[in-house]
């Protein structure tokens, strides 16, 4: 194990050194979201929570920029149940870059909270809320292509998308999150002497 880290890290200290100069821009993202999610505790199946999110992010050091989520998705009907269920997460965390030739891979780790509504959340025993506020994370990446200077498109991204939300049972969602979009570049003021 030891040594395979050692050659994860020799390998991006060469991919570093041979890097492009640091990207030194604002980056705005917008994409289209769907979230793979499991049925309620005791039923079977899963669904589709379908939506959008929408990013900005800025570097921190070459490499690694802090980035903020927001991002939504809906489904009108949750198997076993006569509710539909609506989400809004709002993360942040930093994402690491890695750049092959023109194409940028990215792996991120986003913490924050999600606001579930329109459905059912059971709290305690035979208590019921329609709403729900909790902690939420979501771990994953995704593929950067270059259209021009200014605009990148994401062809893929997928996330393990952890909620927290009450459910009777262990008040947690693993649930699968993929996604494409695009990426506009803002640049900024280079203030390095």
């Amino acid at each position: 194990m030891k040594l395979v880290v050692s050659l994860f890290a020799a390998a991006s200290l060469c991919v570093a050194a041979h890097a492009q100069m640091h990207d030194n821009s604002l980056q705005v993202g917008l994409r289209y979201s769907a979230t793979a999610a499991n049925a309620p505790p005791g039923s079977c199946g899963c669904f589709i929570l379908q939506g959008g999110a929408i990013e900005a992010s800025i570097p921190i050091l070459p490499h690694v920029r802090a980035v903020v989520e927001a991002a939504g998705g809906t489904v009108d009907r949750v198997p076993a149940s006569t509710r539909g269920l609506s989400e809004i997460t709002l993360l942040a965390g930093p994402r690491y870059t890695v750049p092959i030739h023109r194409i940028r891979i990215n792996a991120q780790a986003l913490f924050g909270a999600v606001r579930g509504f329109d459905s059912d959340f059971i709290v305690a025993t035979n208590t019921h809320t329609d709403t729900s506020t909790n902690l939420a994370m979501a771990i994953g990446g995704s593929i950067d292509l270059p259209l021009s200077h200014a605009v990148l498109l994401r062809p893929v991204q997928i996330d393990y998308l952890q909620t927290n939300l009450p459910n009777g049972i262990d008040d947690r969602q693993r649930n699968i999150r993929f996604g494409a979009g695009v990426v506009f570049r803002i640049h900024l003021p280079n203030n390095r002497r």
